[in-house]
């Protein structure tokens, strides 16, 4: 499914708050999640409400603390969210810079397998153009990273193309 949402450089968040719940695929537990709007340059922040003390966990790759079956991020504190992989896509697909995703639970439920039902979500919410462009990574030089199973490479252009 392709976004409708138009590609413009402003950040963006949602109109209004969304809410859903479900049951986590590895935990077996019920989750209820809330995502709601958020401040200009916020970022996304994932909100334990279920805990009183340190349960705020930046959306960062220098936060992820395991990817095995799922990715979950953790704080310093050790509160974590599990399997935020969909919900993540959806959001970076819609180009949402800036949210707070409240959840009540040790997992973002796992809706149908897909992030389908996330997006459905964020467009019946809306989106909200931001004053503050987006920070964008400009690529200026080739950058390759190579492993035993595999290659990647990044090349400066013009427009979007993967291979």
């Amino acid at each position: 499914m392709l976004s409708k949402t138009p590609v413009s450089n402003n950040q963006k968040t949602l109109k209004k708050e969304v809410f859903f719940k479900g049951i986590g695929l590895h935990t077996g537990k019920n989750s209820v999640v809330r995502i709601k709007p958020a401040p200009e340059d916020f970022g996304i922040i994932f909100k334990r409400t279920d805990l009183t003390t340190d349960n705020e966990i930046k959306a960062l790759w220098t936060n992820v603390t395991s990817t095995k079956l799922c990715t979950k991020i953790s704080n310093k504190a050790g509160a974590s969210v599990s399997t935020i992989e969909h919900l993540m896509s959806a959001l970076s697909g819609m180009h949402i810079d800036n949210a707070i995703v409240e959840i009540q639970g040790l997992e973002i439920p796992i809706m149908d397998g897909s992030s389908e039902p996330f997006v459905d979500l964020i467009e019946d919410a809306g989106i909200k153009n931001q004053i503050k462009n987006r920070k964008i990574i400009k690529v200026l030089k080739e950058v390759s990273a190579v492993s035993k199973n595999g290659y990647a490479k990044i090349k400066p252009n013009d427009k979007f193309s993967v291979e």
